[in-house]
C-alpha cells in the first residue's frame, strides 16, 4: 500500500501539470482562430451602397450650387403653450 500512495503522489500533480498545459494550449488555439476573422463577408449590398452615397453627393453639390432654393424647412412659428397645474 505504501508504493500505491507514493506513486499517487507523484503521478497526480503530474497529471494535473499535463492537463493544465493541454488546456491552455487549446484555448490558445481557439483564440487565435477567433482573431484570423470570418472566411465569409457579405458584399451583396455594395453595389447599392455606392449607388446611394454618389445620389446623395450628387444631391448635396445641386443645393450647394443653387443656395437660392429652399430648403425644405418650414417657417419657425412662435407656438404657445399652455401650462395647466394640477393639484394644490
Amino acid at each position: 500500500m505504501n508504493a500505491f500512495t507514493e506513486l499517487w503522489a507523484l503521478a497526480f500533480p503530474l497529471l494535473l501539470a499535463v492537463g493544465g498545459i493541454a488546456a491552455w494550449r487549446m484555448s490558445k488555439r481557439e483564440r487565435s482562430l477567433d482573431e484570423t476573422g470570418p472566411k465569409w463577408r457579405d458584399d451583396s449590398l455594395d453595389d447599392w451602397r455606392k449607388e446611394r452615397d454618389a445620389a446623395a453627393e450628387e444631391r448635396r453639390t445641386m443645393r450647394a450650387d443653387e443656395p437660392e432654393e429652399l430648403t425644405g424647412r418650414g417657417e419657425e412659428q412662435a407656438e404657445t403653450k399652455r401650462h395647466q397645474r394640477i393639484g394644490g
